[in-house]
C-alpha cells in the first residue's frame, strides 16, 4: 500500500477507539495488517527517545493495551520474513540445552571430593 492508504488506516483506526470503548477486533487487526509497514517504521525510527517509547506507542495504537492485538502483532512480526524462526529458535534451544545439560554434569564429576574440615 502506499503511504497516504497506510496513513488513512491509521486515521480509521484512531477514529474507531474514539468512538467506541470495544471496537470489533476483526475490523481493528485488518487496519493493522494494511498498515503494518508505517507502524513498523514509526516503531523502530529512532525519532523516540527509549524511554518514552513504550508510552508514545500506546497513546499511537491503543489497541495495543489489549492481549489479543498485542499477540497477534507479534504473530506479524514473526511471520514477516522470518518463516523459517520458530524451528530454529527450537533448534538453538535444543543445542544450548544440551550442552547447559553436559556443562553441568561434566562439573560435577571434576569436582574433588570434599573433605571434612575438621581432618
Amino acid at each position: 500500500d502506499s503511504l497516504q492508504n497506510q496513513a488513512r488506516h491509521y486515521k480509521i483506526l484512531r477514529n474507531l477507539y474514539k468512538s467506541r470503548s470495544r471496537p470489533n477486533k476483526k475490523d481493528v487487526a485488518q487496519l493493522l495488517d494494511l498498515e503494518y509497514q508505517a507502524r513498523r517504521a514509526y516503531i523502530d525510527g529512532d525519532v523516540m527517545k527509549d524511554q518514552e517509547r513504550p508510552r508514545k506507542i500506546l497513546q499511537a495504537y491503543p489497541c495495543f493495551k489489549e492481549l489479543d492485538h498485542l499477540m497477534d502483532e507479534l504473530q506479524r512480526i514473526l511471520n514477516q520474513g522470518h518463516s523459517h524462526f520458530i524451528p530454529d529458535l527450537k533448534n538453538r534451544w535444543q543445542t544450548f540445552s544440551e550442552k547447559a545439560q553436559f556443562y553441568g554434569v561434566f562439573k560435577k564429576v571434576l569436582k574433588p571430593p570434599s573433605a571434612d574440615k575438621g581432618d
